[in-house]
């Protein structure tokens, strides 16, 4: 053999293994995995296929990511989250009614109860939790997650603080409400703080403590999630994502961090337009197949986005029932189609 093919061969053998070379293609792979999920889902072999079931196979297959090791995975299936704002802040709003609704999420199936300090009465500030605390009842084990750093200050005003000895006492009332260590507690308002960075060290302390076992930020900007995680790991995002959000930016980005996302108003929320006129197509497909718009918007965001769990504002019974069921239905190209194409003639790209 040449000397220079038993050199260059001598070198390969020396190379260990985690290279440069093998590092910057698993880059390029966890770069191109999110399309190569979406081409897969309106592939033949995934028609018939329940969402929940298309999305579990993403999460449990899936190329190891760099961050995995130092994420707490909080849920370990696909699904439907209810929140509980509505169900106390609503103009009318009844322990009776929300006590109900909760109820039927947890029977129907939903995969975790979402509060917060801040969902909260002028004379009960822990309502929102005691809440979910009590659906937690009819499902031990049930995630709930809650937020700290934002509270209600007075009929219609809340204030954001984000300093030590606010977290720090609204983790320890969320404790004592729920009556266990939090599942997830997130920054509520990280968009609004004063100083993220401290706010972020105080949530990485209390995980280290065993009072909360992941943390994480809501309304969070892509800057934001980057500044947090060069204080410390973060385990999750709740944003507003759906079909009133025109960038898919910050749900990318937790991606590739590995980062749990959850995605609050995912029908545009309470202002937004009916939903038929915003996604006439599957409407279209909805009145056809003798369902609501509503569970197939949810069928298909649950396939195409992994590691995006919608949270759902329900205030009825039939609703949140209805939207729960979007977690066992199969999706084909067409509705897939459907919902994709009503969403690029608005200039959203999924």
């Amino acid at each position: 053999m040449p000397a220079s093919r038993r050199s260059l061969r001598d070198a390969r053998a020396r190379r260990p293994r985690g290279s440069h070379g093998s590092r910057q293609r698993a880059r390029a792979s966890a770069r191109t995995r999110p399309r190569r999920f979406a081409q897969a889902v309106a592939s033949p072999r995934c028609r018939g296929i329940p969402t929940t079931e298309i999305q579990a196979a993403r999460l449990t297959h899936s190329t190891p990511n760099p961050y995995a090791r130092r994420v707490t995975h909080v849920l370990d299936r696909p699904g439907i989250v209810l929140g509980i704002a509505a169900l106390v802040l609503n103009e009318g709003a009844t322990d009776e009614n929300a006590r109900e609704v909760i109820a039927a999420a947890v029977d129907e199936g939903v995969v975790a109860l979402d509060t917060a300090r801040a969902y909260a009465r002028i004379d009960d500030d822990g309502v929102g939790e005691r809440l979910a605390a009590e659906g937690r009842e009819r499902r031990p084990g049930l995630p709930i997650i809650t937020k700290a750093g934002h509270y209600r200050a007075g009929a219609s005003a809340w204030h954001s603080d984000g300093s030590v000895e606010r977290i720090r006492s609204d983790a320890a009332r969320s404790v004592e409400l729920l009556g266990a260590p939090v599942d997830l507690l997130l920054l509520h308002r990280a968009d609004r703080v004063d100083d993220l960075e401290q706010s972020v060290a105080t949530l990485a302390a209390l995980r280290d403590e065993g009072l909360v076992r992941a943390i994480g930020l809501s309304n969070a900007s892509v800057e934001l999630i980057d500044r947090a995680l060069a204080v410390a790991p973060i385990d999750a995002v709740q944003n507003r994502l759906g079909l009133g959000v025109d960038s898919f930016a910050e749900y990318r980005h937790c991606r590739e961090a590995g980062i749990d996302f959850f995605g609050y108003a995912p029908f545009g929320g309470p202002r937004a337009a009916p939903l038929a006129t915003r996604v006439p197509h599957v409407a279209a497909l909805a009145t056809q197949r003798g369902t609501s718009v509503h569970r197939l918007v949810l069928e298909v965001m649950l396939a195409v986005l992994p590691g995006y769990w919608p949270v759902i504002g329900s205030t009825r019974v039939e609703s949140v029932r209805d939207a729960v069921a979007a977690m066992s239905e199969p999706i084909d190209d067409e509705l897939r189609d459907a919902l994709l194409g009503d969403l690029e003639s608005r200039g959203v790209a999924v």
